[in-house]
């Protein structure tokens, strides 16, 4: 019988986590965090109960590592398909691209989130802590990159701190969103997302753009 190499082992185990957190999201969202059971998720994953548990190792767990799953393959990989942008237009194309990539995930997701939300508080202080370390990893450094070579290209400000920066955009956006998808049912601000977006995304950029200095008087 074969060996199964390492890569193929990791591939097996990256599909298997991304079944069953698929599986949690819809269970989660159908009966509530509470209410659920590892044993509807795994029947729901199409694997046995035990299963569960050689990948994560809680109920908790597998709620925390959902809104990752849920957004950082579709944000990434539209990231890092994306060529540099060269100019601020270029910059503001994909920045509106990444930020309708958001909406559609939160406006597809909202009631699982609802329920996320609603549990977190709840939960034990290892799995807030699990989830506030995978919170930065939303496609930030993949953003980060971009705006560190718009300073460097002379199109965004020399002062931008990328690091900050990178994170502003999606946290100011996902607050917005989940306020106005998840806990007011979009009677927050009465306008639509063809509207709304390009208003955050243009909030954001510029700001970033080189400042220009007034002319001495006289």
């Amino acid at each position: 019988m074969p060996r199964v190499t390492a890569a193929a082992k990791a591939r097996l185990e990256g599909t298997r986590r991304t079944q069953i957190l698929a599986a949690a999201a819809v269970v989660f969202a159908r009966k509530g965090f509470d209410r659920a059971t590892v044993t509807e998720i795994a029947r729901a994953a199409g694997l046995a109960e035990g299963s569960i548990y050689n990948y994560f190792r809680s109920k908790e767990e597998l709620l925390v590592y959902i809104p990752r799953q849920l957004a950082q393959p579709v944000l990434a990989a539209l990231l890092e398909q994306a060529p540099m942008p060269a100019t601020v237009e270029e910059m503001e194309a994909l920045l509106l691209r990444l930020a309708g990539a958001m909406v559609e995930r939160v406006r597809t997701h909202s009631r699982f989130l609802k329920v996320f939300f609603s549990a977190l508080p709840y939960l034990s202080p290892a799995a807030r802590d699990t989830y506030m370390q995978l919170l930065p990893m939303y496609a930030s450094s993949a953003l980060e990159r971009m705006l560190r070579e718009g300073v460097r290209t002379g199109y965004l400000r020399k002062d931008l701190n990328p690091v900050i920066a990178a994170r502003v955009l999606p946290g100011m956006l996902m607050f917005f969103l989940m306020v106005q998808e998840v806990l007011t049912g979009r009677r927050m601000v009465p306008y639509g997302y063809d509207e709304i977006i390009p208003e955050a995304v243009r909030v954001f950029l510029y700001g970033a753009v080189p400042r220009r200095r007034a002319s001495p008087a006289g």
